[in-house]
């Protein structure tokens, strides 16, 4: 590896993800449970891993973290800031999809159940710790729920550009170890194929959007997959983000590969969870309690910069996440725009509008 009516639409987006919102149900009753106390436990006893260098090119490795002498502010992981966000904002929104012209919207409690859910799947396939799952596809809730899944099986996320020929695909995946590959449709699904005997940490394709046409062993429906790991305990997986640390690696950023093949570049918990904290006052962005602020996901989750703001500072501030239909940049984005949010407390979606039209 190199260096690194809306309401009323609910149901048929929880239908989507998986058949079966009892078990969601089930599971967000228990975990919201823990109470406000024992996650202030959590967060004031995880220590960080051991290690003597500010960086490393081993992705089972640890880095020291560049922390002042008095900063208030402790390392946490990716798992412990979306748990204090479902803590205090778990009944809001948190991400709306559009389907049959309406948006449908599902609260943080429950995509954090649908990450969990996507974790257990991981595990059961098999996922290694340290190992990738890649995803190949246009932004999306299920984009989310398998970014957040892996990071929780203890694996480390990356995206694939989807205009990535097949041949690129086959790099990165590689490169990642990726025992897992999540794409979106067909045209995704056939790319891999092509090249998924020079993948040898592959252990399967899970497709996210519509039913795979070939029966092939190891390719899963998402709705199978979701199935997956339904007899993997809360426990077992517990354990595994338990034994996560701030200081480790969790995702991997690839460069474009304009100067030579793409570098994988190794980001730790605390680089996601401290910019996502930081990164918001760039643009004056608010917290959920003081207003809730509505975002678009149409850029590349691929790109560290659309991760940040869609996915990670989405979770911190508990921003509503209102994903664009893939033909966006072809039209649609400015009628999305003008839908969710007209206006804006620094007028970006009119400087998005503009930029579009020229």
């Amino acid at each position: 590896m190199d260096l690194p009516g809306e309401e009323k639409g609910e149901d048929q987006l929880e239908n989507r993800v998986q058949e079966s919102m009892a078990h969601v149900q089930i599971d967000g009753e228990e975990h919201a449970s823990v109470g406000r106390k024992n996650l202030e436990v959590q967060f004031a006893c995880t220590p960080l891993a051991q290690a003597s260098s500010l960086w490393t090119t081993d992705a089972k490795g640890a880095v020291r973290l560049r922390i002042e002498e008095g900063c208030p502010e402790e390392p946490v992981t990716v798992h412990q800031m979306f748990k204090a966000s479902v803590e205090k904002y778990g009944n809001m929104y948190a991400l709306a999809s559009k389907m049959d012209n309406k948006w449908e919207k599902i609260t943080f409690s429950e995509y954090y159940q649908f990450c969990r859910r996507a974790a257990k799947s991981f595990i059961k396939l098999g996922l290694e710790r340290f190992h990738g799952v890649a995803i190949l596809g246009f932004n999306s809730a299920e984009w989310f729920f398998s970014s957040v899944g892996t990071i929780m099986a203890g694996g480390i996320m990356t995206g694939i550009y989807a205009t990535n020929s097949p041949e690129a695909c086959q790099y990165v995946a590689s490169d990642s170890k990726a025992n897992i590959i999540v794409v979106e449709n067909q045209k995704q699904l056939d790319k891999i194929l092509q090249i998924r005997d020079r993948l040898p940490h592959l252990k399967a394709i899970v497709q996210f959007s519509g039913n795979p046409q070939q029966r092939i062993p190891n390719l899963y429906s998402w709705e199978d997959f979701m199935e997956l790991g339904l007899d993997v305990s809360e426990d077992e997986l517990d354990d595994i983000i338990d034994s996560q640390r701030a200081n480790q690696c969790c995702i991997l950023i690839y460069t474009s590969g304009t100067t030579g093949k793409p570098k994988g570049v190794m980001l730790s918990h605390d680089n996601i969870t401290w910019t996502a904290n930081h990164a918001s006052r760039v643009g004056e962005m608010q917290p959920a309690d003081t207003q809730q602020e509505s975002l678009v996901s149409y850029l590349p989750l691929s790109h560290i910069a659309a991760q940040i703001y869609d996915m990670w500072t989405g979770i911190q501030w508990a921003e509503l996440v209102y994903f664009a239909q893939p033909d966006a940049l072809k039209g649609s984005l400015i009628t999305t725009l003008r839908e969710v949010c007209p206006t804006s407390h620094m007028g970006v979606p009119r400087v998005w509008e503009k930029m579009m039209e020229k």
